[in-house]
């Protein structure tokens, strides 16, 4: 992958409601070193440009992890974390985060904690897992009073997930690791599904993506 090349469209981003980053930086927390590239009216997708420009990919994940819907932001994290090799349990925790995107239910959503503690909230996979618990709901059991979740969670979540994924990548290729990922999720923001030429679908103990 070029490292010359900007991923980012010139246009707006389908998935992407809002007009300006700003809005979206007040959600989350960047970098003082990325935050100083946020001029004012800049766009969402302006921004993205100018953090991968000056290779803050941690902020960039951050950053699009918040500007996009809960169910664009989990598929993102599980189409990342499915690219490598997967236990059993990695498996079970992205089918069940992938069915929820698929189907938003709140079943869905609630066996997808399980998932998560099976594997003691640990790795990128449990993390896509968690981002779709955190997607909306209740945190509480069903039967006791609810506890919605914070409305950032679940972008925290995918966050967590993708920059796990790249550490767990290659040192040496570290810069193309987090522009794969970035490309993923900004193809997913455009309104595409993240996929990459000559990926294969995922396989593991629960099933395939």
């Amino acid at each position: 992958m070029s490292r010359s090349t900007d991923p980012v469209p010139a246009g707006p981003l389908a998935k992407v409601a809002a007009e300006r980053a700003a809005a979206i930086c007040a959600r989350v927390e960047l970098s003082a070193e990325g935050m100083a590239g946020l001029l004012p009216g800049l766009s969402p997708q302006g921004f993205l440009s100018v953090l991968i420009g000056g290779r803050h990919f941690a902020d960039a994940i951050r950053f699009l992890a918040h500007a996009l819907p809960a169910r664009e932001g989990v598929w993102w994290a599980c189409v990342v974390a499915g690219r490598a090799p997967l236990s059993e349990g990695e498996g079970v925790c992205l089918d069940r985060a992938e069915a929820w995107v698929y189907e938003p239910t709140d079943a869905r959503r609630r066996v997808c904690l399980p998932a998560a503690e099976a594997l003691a909230f640990k790795g990128a996979a449990a993390y896509a897992a968690l981002a779709a618990f955190w997607s909306g709901g209740s945190l509480a059991p069903e039967g006791m009073a609810e506890v919605p979740p914070h409305p950032d969670l679940a972008a925290i979540g995918v966050g967590a997930s993708l920059l796990l994924a790249a550490a767990a990548g290659d040192p040496l290729r570290a810069d193309d690791t987090f522009r794969e990922i970035l490309v993923r999720g900004i193809d997913i923001a455009g309104g595409g599904n993240g996929r990459l030429a000559g990926d294969r679908s995922r396989t593991a103990a629960g099933g395939a993506a």
